[in-house]
């Protein structure tokens, strides 16, 4: 494939097309920026998320659609209330943290050494492959899906493997939002069936003079053996006053080639497929909570703001009196026999109705997150418990580590075509739960090693899932080390029974308990990670 550097890297919510339907005239079934039906049916089901993951800056910006401007507020007034507006990333944590439980242990490898040595930089910016799959994972729990194009640097072809690596090209990974892709085609027009093309929508900046810019969007067409790639023609400057409007008008071939591929390099992983390309947030409802509690604690920052501060009431005070009116404790107000002061302010049961909506909000969004960690018990409840409290969500993330570990399969099959090495075995590890071991199943798996029921090797396996050893030692190494220091103390000690004096002292510990081959276990250690 031709060299691609001008590929962006796609920001979290990449900007909306210049235009929805109905499409301006002039844009017809010619035009490769149309989106589709499919693509625009999942459109509303994205902009909640995309409110979520824009924060509080996205909140402000679309204020009139998410917290409307009550009757005979003053736009001052609606501004200043605005302004105190916060929009919690309740929704983003959830998928990060979901994220980092499918991904704790990262994905394990078993292959040749150039991909031991590819994964540490995969996207030619030095982005390794654990944290491009993190990436790639929260954005697919957020919106259902997201894509990956395998490309490679165009150059002269290598005549053998061994000028391949000496001329140090690598297949290299670039990220696709949902947003970007603007429809695509089937080879026989199902759903599930392969992809026969795929356009996408990006943004590249081209140098402009000697130290200038310039922005300007671009439509990648991809086809099985071939590419496309559309910039605009002329600026949309139909206008009186010449004002350019955003988008173009008409699109121009600016580069077309073809691949070394029989088919589109492009993988998607999901985490709620409904088809090729096609899916639903699964988070979608937890965003509209986390709108509805912006919008609550809006109404209660408000509040605060202005009946928290208590008003001083005045009867019989002259308002045209020329004297001074000071607060504080060290002066006094002078009023008439009839008059008085007080102070007027709400009930606190105004604020702790607001307060306890807000409670409620925040447990509906815990509960309904696919999120295993802001939950975990690790007192002394019955396994079973545990169990049946994350059967839920251990099938959800099963289903998303899954499909994460096929999309990262297909990714190295497809930069395997790329260099003709053979593709490494991927496999990501399925457990969801800090399962430390305590004192109790520690001492217990140390029976049974010593009664022979279990091997050495996997003790040390069963005490590294228990994060009781480091997660970085080696089985092998271990048992290795372990097997010489051994073998170095029975030398040891047919040295000391060789000399008279040594057998008597060994004797004589032996008749007070202390034995050389003695099964005496140790004192259980306590739960923790690595513990000494």
């Amino acid at each position: 494939m031709a060299d691609n550097s001008s590929y962006p890297i796609a920001s979290a919510t990449p900007a909306r097309p210049a235009y929805t339907l109905p499409l301006p005239p002039g844009v017809n079934d010619t035009d490769p920026s149309k989106r589709t039906q499919l693509v625009q049916s999942m459109e509303p089901s994205w902009d909640p998320i995309d409110l979520c993951v824009g924060g509080t800056a996205e909140l402000r910006a679309r204020s009139l659609d998410v917290i409307p401007q009550e009757p005979r507020e003053d736009d001052a007034a609606y501004n200043r209330r605005i302004f105190h507006a916060t929009l919690p990333p309740f929704l983003l944590r959830l998928a990060s943290q979901a994220a980092g439980v499918i991904l704790r242990k990262g994905i394990h490898l078993e292959g040749d050494d150039y991909w031991l040595d590819w994964v540490n930089d995969v996207t030619g910016d030095g982005t390794t492959l654990n944290e491009y799959a993190r990436r790639q994972l929260i954005t697919a729990i957020l919106y259902g899906h997201s894509s990956s194009i395998v490309d490679y640097s165009a150059s002269s072809m290598p005549r053998n493997l061994a000028e391949e690596r000496a001329m140090a090209r690598k297949p290299y990974l670039v990220p696709i939002h949902p947003r970007q892709i603007l429809g695509w085609r089937t080879s026989n027009d199902s759903w599930s069936s392969e992809l026969s093309q795929v356009r996408i929508r990006e943004t590249v900046v081209l140098p402009a003079g000697k130290y200038g810019e310039e922005i300007t969007d671009q439509i990648r067409v991809l086809e099985p053996g071939r590419y496309e790639l559309w910039r605009p023609n002329t600026p949309r400057t139909n206008l009186p006053t010449g004002i350019q409007l955003p988008g173009p008008t008409a699109w121009e071939i600016y580069e077309t080639d073809t691949t070394s591929l029989d088919h589109i390099p492009l993988v998607t992983v999901y985490s709620n497929r409904l088809g090729n390309l096609l899916s639903r947030p699964p988070l979608l409802e937890v965003a509209q909570l986390n709108i509805a509690y912006a919008q609550r604690f809006c109404d209660y920052h408000h509040s605060i703001h202005v009946g928290a501060s208590p008003i001083l009431v005045l009867r019989g005070f002259d308002p045209d009196s020329d004297s001074t009116l000071g607060l504080s404790v060290n002066s006094a107000l002078l009023l008439p026999p009839d008059g008085g002061a007080e102070y007027v302010e709400p009930t606190s049961d105004a604020f702790d109705a607001q307060l306890k909506c807000l409670a409620a909000l925040e447990d509906q969004i815990s509960r309904l997150g696919i999120n295993t960690l802001t939950q975990q018990n690790l007192t002394n409840t019955t396994a079973e418990s545990k169990r049946m409290d994350r059967i839920d969500s251990d099938s959800i993330m099963a289903v998303i580590a899954g499909d994460l570990e096929r999309s990262i399969t297909e990714i190295f099959a497809l930069a395997s075509a790329y260099t003709g090495i053979e593709p490494p075995v991927v496999s990501i590890p399925r457990d969801y739960e800090n399962r430390l071991l305590d004192g109790n199943q520690v001492t217990a798996y140390l029976q049974l090693f010593m009664q022979k029921a279990i091997s050495h090797r996997t003790l040390i396996t069963i005490l590294k899932d228990g994060e009781v050893l480091p997660a970085n030692l080696d089985p092998d190494k271990e048992i290795s080390a372990v097997q010489e220091m051994l073998e170095e103390q029975l030398a040891m000690n047919r040295l000391v029974m060789d000399e008279p004096a040594g057998a008597d002292l060994a004797f004589q510990n032996a008749g007070q308990g202390e034995s050389l081959t003695s099964q005496t276990l140790p004192t259980p250690m306590r739960p923790g990670r690595n513990a000494d």
